[in-house]
């Protein structure tokens, strides 16, 4: 179900995306998922896609569930799950035409960066703000239980 992702990308399928096996490569899903980040991030924080973002990408999860075939549209569903002090992290649904099926879901973890200082930097508030007021909802991340000893 897309619903939760009210930001969505639709791309075409591309030649050069394809892989011997004449299905989307694996490594293509990535820069699907890239563009959509990037364009939901100039959407919601309304900056300009060439500013450069203090961001890092630290993480990315992705469950490959179908193939992508050459002449296919994929729609990437985006969304901001939690946000912390430092990071936040994003998921991604992405289904391929005509029938909307699925091809993967993905979880990235992205980092606010100080580059002069080498090192992470909180979340600045206008995008907790930003992101808050798109999704419509807490996005505070969820405390971690502390491990007991046993």
């Amino acid at each position: 179900m897309i619903d939760r992702f009210r930001h969505r990308t639709r791309l075409d399928v591309r030649f050069r995306d394809i892989d011997a096996f004449r299905h989307v490569n694996n490594a293509s899903f990535f820069t699907y998922m890239e563009e959509a980040r990037v364009r939901y991030l100039v959407e919601v924080l309304e900056v300009n896609a060439v500013e450069r973002m203090p961001l890092i990408l630290a993480a990315v999860k992705i469950d490959f569930r179908a193939p992508i075939l050459f002449g296919q549209e994929v729609e990437i569903g985006t969304t901001v799950d939690w946000i912390g002090r430092s990071s936040f992290s994003m998921s991604h649904r992405m289904t391929a035409t005509p029938d909307d099926r699925l091809v993967a879901e993905a979880e990235t973890i992205l980092v606010a960066y100080d580059y002069a200082a080498e090192g992470p930097m909180p979340v600045p508030d206008a995008w907790r703000a930003a992101f808050t007021a798109w999704e419509g909802r807490d996005l505070t991340r969820p405390v971690q239980p502390a491990a007991t000893a046993g």
